[in-house]
Order: structure tokens, then sequence, then C-alpha cells
């Protein structure tokens, strides 16, 4: 009897790794899909320009309000959240570089990181302005771009900002992004002004008219598509239109903000998320006009031009607001008291004009700059608006002069 053995096939080593890998890969790929993506934050503020250049009275609050805009909504924990108010370029430095290492520590945990760099203060054509020390543009650029994020939001809000933007060569490049799915690596610049405009801020919103703009969109106004959630590309829209607009009469001169963005993906860059807000207050299709949200203590948290046709939601804590609503020659208001995790739905309904009254001059009848009898001719006619608008806006005086233009006692324009 004779016994055959058949001789068993050798599997190849390499087809075993390849059956492996295919089999691995997939499971890999899950994984880092389901990874957070990490952002960071720095935001620097600088009222003193040094020797010869005005203290700015509101860089410190700005950088305070976006940042905490950006915990509410724009996915910044707490701990990655940096603020430096008047700081020197040593202490810039130094937060840059202990960042980068907290980067680096948690990259393996992410699917993604980002750095947002945001600048209120005074600057030149060439340089940021510590005070008497200065910080040029192309080894700022070279700083941000150091710290090892795969995406960097730049954000300058100071005269001549868009010189940033031209440093070593950058231009304006047209965004080609159209959602966050697979955005990879690159950089944004968002610049308050071109290279040769100055910025400017106003005692009348306690802000600069850029940063203002940027919080407003942030919090939903710059929602165009409706998803709620704003891209970087709905934001810079929405900044440029409205920053325009607050200062295209002014005496200063207009900005026009400035942008490059350069991201490497198919997708835009998703900034806030509406959803993750405290409390939502919802503008329905059917209203329109010109709306003023301000806190119970006066603050104005939003300036709104809300178009007929398309819902917006705003993204606010929880609190008691005034809302002043401006369309045409009249102006109307209502009063709003948000719940943590609730939407309000406002309605045409809630608003109520509001009575008008009568005023004499106090003094002084030289006119100065004044951003709302600009925007809104019907002011001058509608007197209604002189107190409503201004409500607990601190330290601004106004008259009703004889010939009955409303005129700003107090100069509410600096220039950065």
């Amino acid at each position: 009897m004779n016994l055959v053995f058949k001789k068993r096939k050798r599997v190849k080593p390499a087809l075993s790794i390849c059956v492996f890998l295919l089999s691995f890969l997939p499971a890999v790929f899950f994984a880092q899909e389901n990874l957070p993506i990490e952002r960071y934050a720095i935001y620097v503020a600088s009222n003193d320009g040094g020797k010869g250049r005005e203290i700015l009275r509101y860089a410190g609050t700005d950088a305070n309000r976006l940042a905490q805009t950006m915990i509410d909504v724009g996915g910044v924990k707490v701990e990655n959240s940096n603020i430096l108010l008047d700081p020197s370029k040593k202490e810039l430095d130094t937060y840059l570089r202990i960042l980068s290492e907290k980067v680096v520590k948690n990259k393996s945990h992410t699917k993604r990181t980002e750095f947002v760099f945001y600048y209120s203060g005074h600057s030149d054509e060439n340089a940021l302005l510590f005070g008497n020390e200065r910080y040029d543009y192309a080894d700022l650029k070279a700083s941000i771009s150091a710290v090892p994020s795969d995406v960097h939001v730049v954000m300058l809000d100071s005269c001549f900002s868009g010189n940033f933007i031209r440093a070593k060569g950058g231009e304006k490049q047209k965004s080609f992004l159209v959602d966050d799915s697979t955005v990879v690596q690159g950089h944004a610049y968002l610049s308050s002004s071109s290279e040769s405009e100055s910025s400017q801020e106003s005692d009348l919103i306690q802000a600069s008219f850029f940063t203002h703009a940027l919080i407003t969109g942030l919090r939903g106004a710059a929602d165009s598509s409706g998803d709620n959630k704003v891209s970087l590309n709905e934001l810079y829209h929405y900044a440029f239109n409205e920053t325009l607009l607050q200062t295209e009469r002014s005496t200063i001169g207009p900005q026009h903000p400035s942008y490059n963005i350069t991201l490497v993906g198919s997708g835009d860059l998703i900034l806030t998320d509406i959803t993750d807000s405290e409390s939502i207050i919802v503008f329905p299709a059917e209203i329109e006009g010109r709306f003023f949200v301000r806190t119970s203590d006066g603050v104005l948290v939003s300036e709104v031009n809300k178009q007929r046709g398309s819902k917006m939601s705003l993204a606010l804590n929880q609190g008691y607001y005034t809302i002043i609503s401006i369309i045409g020659g009249l102006t109307q208001q209502t009063s709003v008291s948000l719940r943590s995790g609730a939407t309000y739905l406002l309605s045409s309904r809630d608003f109520v004009p509001v009575q008008t009254f009568s005023g004499r001059p106090r003094g002084g009848t030289e006119e100065k700059p004044d951003i709302y009898t600009d925007r809104y001719p019907d002011i001058n006619t509608n007197r209604n608006e002189i107190m409503l608008i201004i409500t607990n806006a601190a330290g601004i005086s106004y008259n009703v002069d004889e010939d009955k233009t409303f005129v700003q006692e107090s100069d509410a324009w600096n220039f950065r």
C-alpha cells in the first residue's frame, strides 16, 4: 500500500502581511475618524501702542468677549484658552512655546489640532505694537507657524493689519472649501483692514467694529446656509460686510477686512456650532430689521441685520435680554428671559413701539462722528431711537441739537 502525502502549500509571508493590513487598516481609520478635534487659542490685547499713540479702551474687552464666544460655541476648552493683556514680546513667545509643547503632547489623541491666534490692539505697517516693543509681522507669522497644529487661524484687529497677510509673499486667495469633513492642514488669516487702512473702535458699541462683527457672526448671524454652524468663509463675508457698513462714512475712513485662506482638503473649516450654546434665540424668516441685543446691565452683545426670508439663530448665555428693533422709521423693543437649554422663538408680536420724547440742547453743538446718524437716516425723524440705541452705553452723552440733529458730545472713535 502506497501512502501519498500531499505537500501543503506554503503561504508567502508577504501575502500574510497584506491580508493582515487589509483587515487592520479599516479599524485604524475608523478609530482615527472618531478622535476629537482639539482646538487651542491665544488672545492678545494691547491697549498701549507706545509713545505718541492713544491708549485704547476696548482691546481687552474684545479679547475677553471673543474668548468667551469660542468657549461657548467654538469648541475651545477653558484649559486651552489663553488671554494675554498687554504682554511683552517675550511673554507672548513664552506662551507660544508652552502651547506648542502641549500640542505635541496631546496630538496622538486627536483627529486634528487647530490653533486660533487673535490680536486686538495697536500696530503699524510693519509690526504689532506692545507698548514700546515691536513684533514684526514676518517674525510673528513664523512664530505662529511654528506651533505644530494642523490648522492655524489668525485674526488681527489692528491698523494696517492687512500687511500681515502680505508679509513674506502672502497673497489673497479665493477659498475652495465646502464643508468641514476633510480639512487636513493649512492656514487662514483674517485682518480687520487692508494694508493701508486704520482700524477703529467705538464708545457706542464698547468694542472695535471688526471684533464686534466677528462675535455676532460667530454666535450665528454669519450662518448663511442655515445649518446652525458658522464656517470660516461665512464668518469672513459677514465680518467684511458689517465692518464696512459701520465704517464707510467714518471720518477716519472705511475698513475693508482682508483674508488669505490656504487649506488643504475638500471641506470648509467650521468655527462655531450654534447648537452647543447654553441658550438660543431664533429670528424666524418673516422678521426683518436691525436688532440690538443687550444684557440686563446694558452690554451690547449682538447687532444683527436680519433679512426677510431666512431664519437665523443666535447663540446666547442664559439671562435677561432687551432687544431693540429698527425698521424704517419705526423703533420697537421687547424683553426676553432665557433659561439654560432653552430655545426662544422670537415673534413680531413680542415687540411694542416705544413712546417718543422731546429733547433740548445741553450745551455745545459741534457735531462729531456718529455711526447711527449715518447708517439710519430716519433716526433724526424718529427721536425715540436716541435713548434706546444708546441705552447704558457707558460714558456717552448726547444732545438733540436745535435743528433736531442727533449729535454725540463725546468722541466715539479711536483708531488703532
